[in-house]
């Protein structure tokens, strides 16, 4: 008998031991290190971007300026990662202390701009050289795009086995250079300069995602950005319409208020919101703009009393999000971040608006299931290729969302429509997808799935019964003397100056006849 529960145990022991390993996902965040913000040429654009575009690959990630770093702080137990950012070349700014410890530093490390340290160039098998004056045109998957105007530009010369993203082609007669855009090798990486749109962000995209967290490839979203309850909804209307038709699934990122929702506007807004889900769209709740939040102090309390409230009006409403738009800003801010980006799996990252308000600025930013690094579709009109871009010449590493705006004229509907329709991309679709996209506040829980909108387990229908104004009783005036008056204001007045015109004119021709008539021979 014991060598029967002998052998059982063994056994069971056995089992353990042959079971395959699964590794946790690496939740180390990355060390972003930056020299300056270099406000006077934009350079704060630049690091929004390099921030989003690590978010949108999955990541978290600590922020510090180069002047700010402590000794010892990068190291291995801490960081999966660093990426250096030289964002103002010609400051030659530096910090021996953040040299020295990257150089000892055993993680993956991406080195964005000039100055290149002698470490750095031994991990990446190469030696430097420097471009001057020079017009690039960069070229990718068959498409080429040319770039602004270089001035100065380090480049990497010599090296094998190596990955490279995007081919950098001067123009120089007899002495053109075809170079690479970025470089991999093995953990460590470079790239000579970071642009924020266009043919660029997918090599870009591809070089992160190789580096830390490699991915499907991605179809790009396509949102519908500025939709307000203030904005021209016959034109939302249109554009909805002709996407739908052309089976161009899109989201939208959408404004809602607390105040004035008894108003018939407001329902018509709503209802606007419901077609756009009907017809294959998404809806992503935009966050609170902070500036109305004038002269009252921004608290998590009030922020997150204010986003309840407008999430349950639309779902009252029959609207139900499934996730956020918010500039990337709030993922910077311990109380934004927190309390507002915290409720959604799925976000959209936009760019930072030029000014913004800080609650309480963190160095850490949070990570997601799902964030879309956000970016004009018209940022690809300056790409020239002789195929049509399809999935294939333009897919992405990291979950990208291209964003038109909303139009205000009937020319830049058409204008939509037509970069739209001419992109001819492959767009993604929410509703063919396994993935679940859910947003959590307070007691309500929005999910979607598979083209299911569900509160709080119990799957929705969307409704397409438009509103209808009311029309009360006592604001219909009586007829009474002095309405009648009032009515017939307006065109007694004009028929008083239309007379008054015409006998100033008749007085005018008399006067001129007469005054000519002195001069004439009698």
């Amino acid at each position: 008998m014991r060598k029967r529960w002998l052998s059982i145990w063994v056994a069971i022991v056995v089992s353990l031991l042959c079971q395959p390993v699964v590794h946790a996902a690496d939740q180390r965040p990355v060390l972003l290190v930056y020299d300056s913000a270099n406000v006077y040429y934009d350079g704060t654009k630049t690091i929004d971007s390099v921030q989003r575009m690590l978010t949108a690959d999955g990541l978290a990630v600590k922020t510090v300026r180069l002047a700010n770093y402590r000794q010892g702080e990068l190291n291995d137990a801490a960081y999966r990662g660093v990426v250096t950012l030289i964002n103002w070349p010609a400051a030659g700014l530096s910090n021996p202390r953040f040299n020295t410890d990257r150089a000892h530093f055993s993680g993956i490390k991406l080195h964005i701009g000039p100055n290149l340290q002698a470490d750095e160039l031994v991990d990446l098998h190469a030696k430097k050289g420097m471009l001057i004056r020079q017009q690039l045109t960069l070229t990718a998957h068959k498409i080429t795009e040319q770039l602004p105007y270089t001035d100065r530009m380090e480049y990497l010369a010599g090296g094998a086995q190596r990955d490279e993203y995007g081919q950098l082609n001067t123009q120089n007669v007899g002495q053109q250079k075809i170079l690479p855009y970025g470089v991999k090798v093995g953990q460590n990486a470079f790239l000579p300069f970071w642009r924020t749109n266009g043919l660029a962000v997918s090599c870009e995209a591809k070089l992160l995602a190789d580096l830390f967290n490699p991915q499907a490839e991605n179809r790009p979203l396509l949102v519908i950005n500025n939709v307000t309850p203030t904005s021209n909804l016959h034109y939302l209307n249109q554009l909805v319409t002709a996407l739908d038709s052309n089976n161009i699934p899109f989201a939208l990122s959408a404004t809602n208020v607390e105040t004035n929702t008894n108003q018939f506007a407001y329902q018509k807004y709503m209802y606007a919101l419901r077609l756009a889900e009907l017809k294959n769209g998404l809806v992503f709740m935009r966050v609170p703009y902070l500036y109305s939040y004038t002269g009252k102090e921004i608290t998590a309390a009030n922020l997150r009393a204010t986003m309840s409230e407008r999430l349950q009006l639309m779902v009252k409403s029959g609207v139900y999000p499934t996730g956020l738009a918010a500039p990337n800003h709030w993922n910077q801010d311990q109380v934004l971040g927190k309390v507002g980006l915290k409720a959604a799996t799925n976000v959209l990252l936009l760019p930072n608006p030029k000014t913004y308000p800080q609650v309480q600025r963190t160095k850490f930013s949070r990570s997601f299931d799902r964030a879309y690094y956000v970016m004009s579709l018209n940022g690809l009109a300056k790409a020239k290729t002789t195929v049509a871009l399809t999935k294939a010449a333009q897919s992405y590493a990291v979950p990208i969302a291209l964003n038109v705006k909303l139009p205000r004229t009937q020319a830049e509907l058409r204008q939509v429509k037509k970069s739209v329709l001419n992109a001819n991309l492959d767009w993604e679709n929410p509703a063919t997808e396994t993935k679940t996209r859910t947003m959590t506040f307070a007691k309500l829980k929005l999910t979607y799935h598979a083209g299911t909108y569900f509160v709080n387990g119990e799957p929705q229908n969307i409704s397409d019964a438009a509103p209808v104004p009311k029309h009360s009783a006592r604001s219909q005036a009586h007829e009474t003397g002095l309405n009648l008056i009032l009515f017939y204001q307006g065109k007694f007045l004009m028929a008083f100056i239309l007379v008054t015109l015409l006998g100033f004119g008749v007085l005018i021709y008399l006067g001129r006849k007469a005054y000519w008539a002195k001069f004439k021979r009698k």
